[in-house]
């Protein structure tokens, strides 16, 4: 299993994400508070997904470096 660490945008505490459940992920700005932030769906919830700090880019680099090891 290859796991990341992303830090939640609502509590500020880790949310560790097996890279293969992944279903989507994409930036945009919070309709509340218009606030940037990433959103992480998995496939194993159906929830919406995971508010994230981390851009997409930086999420893209995680996923990468856990394909090469």
């Amino acid at each position: 299993m290859k796991i990341i660490k992303l830090t939640s945008k609502t509590t500020g505490g880790p949310i560790y994400i097996n890279v293969d459940a992944i279903g989507h992920f994409y930036s945009n700005r919070d309709k509340d508070t218009d606030e940037f932030l990433t959103v992480v769906g998995v496939t194993t919830h159906n929830n919406g997904g995971f508010k994230v700090r981390e851009d997409a880019e930086q999420i893209l680099k995680m996923i990468k470096a856990k394909e090469t090891k």
